[in-house]
């Protein structure tokens, strides 16, 4: 089949929507399909986009100018792909996140796939998402959440075109990529387990709750991965003077997440109970985070919060511990049990791997185009 992908992620960046979008690319072009993304990039930068996160060059990238970041970046990136796109025929289906693209291709081009990420969040987005349920050019309407599904079933009073697909990981190349003795000392590590968060560090993440971790449980070290600067900063600052069991690597690049993860013993989510995606939207019921299923593929040992959007993947003490999203104190205990019971350790472990085995992009990208052939 010929497909269009039509993406507008900040690259080379903090945020997961651009590991989402490179992943599904891959997915697809390695099920065997025609697929070229569109996307804002420098024509220079296309080499880099591939190597940075780590997928096979077996796709094409038509590149368009645009924004860096900021909400400009999602409308003047749709507007532009829209009429780069107005006189292509030959293709079987279109498929974007970009809302500014997929209203306005409602009205013109047919076979749309719309992957909503989120809820709407404005009334602009309630009457796209509204087009996009009633428009016969609009397919299907895939959502990364059942808090997502549910939201707009509600709003909209329909279930019509809606589908659940969760994130996911590629199993074949999420693995261990560098000498794990040689990365962990280039990190300056002591030999001492290690807990491990991944992902972004601002607020509502729970890393508050991390360095309150660090400062009780001094024979553990704790590692946070990615984060702004401006961000991590806020934290080390709570820290205890010369306190060194705990280390802010800032940005990495994501084909490092792998090792990061295999040197871990133990993975937290510790997200709290009104946490949010980036720019303020709760998400505590919406999100499908990336880092869950990197997590379950790396067969390590995960404490999560409690909330909806994770308690619908994971199971406590089956795949994971799960804990109050406001409670210091629950966080620490089971973190306290896992490093006093191996057992429970090897058996979360294993299960984690096989759930993990239900998550993957393949799986996602086929079930987007199953049964509309």
């Amino acid at each position: 089949m010929n497909i269009y992908y039509i993406g507008s992620p900040q690259l080379f960046a903090e945020g997961a929507s651009s590991i989402h979008v490179s992943k599904m690319c891959e997915a697809f072009s390695e099920q065997g399909h025609n697929l070229e993304l569109i996307l804002p990039i420098e024509d220079k930068n296309i080499d880099s986009f591939f190597k940075y996160y780590n997928i096979q060059k077996e796709f094409k990238i038509n590149s368009t100018i645009g924004f860096k970041k900021g909400p400009l970046r999602h409308f003047f990136h749709g507007v532009l792909s829209f009429i780069k796109i107005l006189l292509v025929k030959n293709y079987d289906f279109i498929i974007t996140r970009n809302i500014t693209f997929a209203y306005l291709a409602s009205f013109i081009k047919s076979n749309l796939i719309v992957d909503i990420h989120h809820p709407p969040v404005n009334l602009l987005s309630k009457i796209a998402i509204a087009r996009f349920i009633s428009s016969n050019n609009v397919i299907k309407v895939t959502c990364n959440s059942e808090g997502t599904f549910e939201n707009i079933k509600k709003n909209i009073n329909s279930s019509k075109k809606l589908q659940v697909l969760h994130n996911g990981v590629n199993l074949e190349t999420f693995k261990s990529n560098k000498d794990l003795s040689s990365f962990k000392k280039n990190l300056k590590i002591p030999d001492k387990r290690v807990v491990s968060y991944v992902g972004n560090t601002y607020e509502g993440r729970g890393i508050e709750k991390i360095v309150e971790l660090s400062k009780v449980n001094m024979d553990i070290f704790f590692l946070i991965v990615g984060g702004e600067d401006e961000d991590n900063i806020n934290y080390i600052k709570k820290l205890k003077p010369g306190q060194k069991n705990i280390l802010f690597t800032g940005h990495v690049n994501n084909i490092d997440i792998p090792n990061f993860l295999a040197i871990s013993d133990v993975l937290l989510i510790p997200y709290d109970s009104d946490f949010t995606i980036k720019g303020g939207s709760k998400a505590s019921e919406y999100s499908s985070p990336i880092k869950l299923f990197e997590y379950l593929a790396s067969g390590k040992p995960i404490i999560a919060s409690n909330l909806p959007a994770i308690s619908k993947i994971l199971s406590n003490e089956k795949d994971c511990l799960l804990v109050n999203p406001d409670s210091f104190e629950d966080l620490n205990a089971a973190l306290n049990k896992l490093m006093d019971d191996d057992d429970l350790i090897d058996t979360i472990s294993q299960n984690s791997l096989k759930l993990s085995k239900h998550f993957t992009w393949e799986n996602r990208a086929k079930k987007m185009v199953s049964g509309i052939l």
